[in-house]
């Protein structure tokens, strides 16, 4: 039930290697009804459909799981759900979704040298390990088939967060979230700035941009990096609720219907049948505990 550090726990990213590569199999894991595309792709599409679901409609600032409060109860369902694949992917009941700790890699005098871009792992991707075979094509529904290798630019843009940038973010941000509940830069709180709208510390953001190519789009699932990434986003939000216990959740659930997908009691958005609020998934520990959250507090 632990989620550990990659390049620490390497027996866990190894796990994840295999389970990725196996989910992105379509004949081993077909997405029913769409040939040549797999389950792996299936998360793709998902989170490339809710980047598309503008709240309110017809405006991009905030969409069903980006922008607004829903974005860190969202990835935290979305990335259950892979996991829970993950494991039955390599028959292993224990087996969660280690994080990418870039706070350590920042550190680093180079850190595309870090362990986790190596060929054994994350690596390879030019040969044809990570295929892609569906892409954001811009603001439309839609997803562009393609079969392609993935696509990086390691530090061709933004940096990666530092642990003064991280502690910086958790110590000062006092509650959750605050009206407009947006991506204005100037409206704070502690969703908006783990994901890199306000401040200058981009948390979030700024790692989509280093990593670049893929990890730039709506379909940035496509790199399997992106759920270690966001299993870390996950933990810097855990070490926020230890921070701050008392700090809820906003908005409620009778604030306007422009908020549908971010109130507490609103389902979020999913292609499956349950119903998933982010009343549901404040408490992590139903699913998993980190290793530690001592080293960001």
């Amino acid at each position: 039930m632990i989620r550990s550090n990659a390049v620490k726990d390497l027996p866990a990213l190894k796990k994840y290697v295999e389970g990725v590569k196996r989910l992105k199999d379509p004949a081993q894991n077909p997405w029913p009804g769409q040939a040549n595309l797999s389950i792996y792709d299936s998360f793709v599409a998902w989170h490339h459909r809710a980047m598309m679901i503008s709240t309110p409609a017809g405006q991009m600032a905030r969409n069903a799981a980006h922008g607004g409060p829903s974005f860190l109860p969202w990835h935290r369902y979305f990335l259950v759900r892979l996991e829970t694949l993950l494991r039955k992917a390599i028959n292993d009941p224990h087996f969660r979704v280690p994080y990418w700790d870039w706070n350590t890699d920042a550190e680093l005098q180079d850190p595309r040298t870090s362990l986790i871009w190596s060929d054994e792992y994350l690596g390879q991707f030019v040969n044809g390990k990570w295929r892609v075979r569906l892409t954001g094509n811009g603001r439309t529904m839609d997803l562009d088939g393609v079969n392609r290798p993935l696509v990086r630019y390691l530090g061709g843009g933004g940096s990666l967060p530092s642990r003064a940038n991280v502690r910086k973010v958790i110590d000062e941000n006092t509650v959750y979230d605050k009206a407009p509940y947006n991506a204005a830069q100037s409206t704070g709180g502690a969703r908006n700035s783990i994901e890199g709208w306000a401040g200058e510390e981009r948390i979030h953001n700024n790692v989509h941009v280093w990593v670049g190519g893929d990890m730039g789009l709506s379909s940035s699932p496509n790199d399997p990096v992106f759920f270690l990434h966001h299993c870390n986003v996950d933990r810097l939000w855990a070490a926020w609720q230890a921070k701050h216990p008392a700090a809820a959740y906003v908005p409620a659930g009778n604030a306007p219907d422009t908020l549908k997908f971010h109130r507490i009691d609103d389902p979020m958005y999913s292609p499956f049948p349950e119903k998933v609020t982010p009343r549901d998934v404040l408490n992590y520990s139903q699913y998993y505990k980190y290793d530690t959250l001592g080293d960001l507090l």
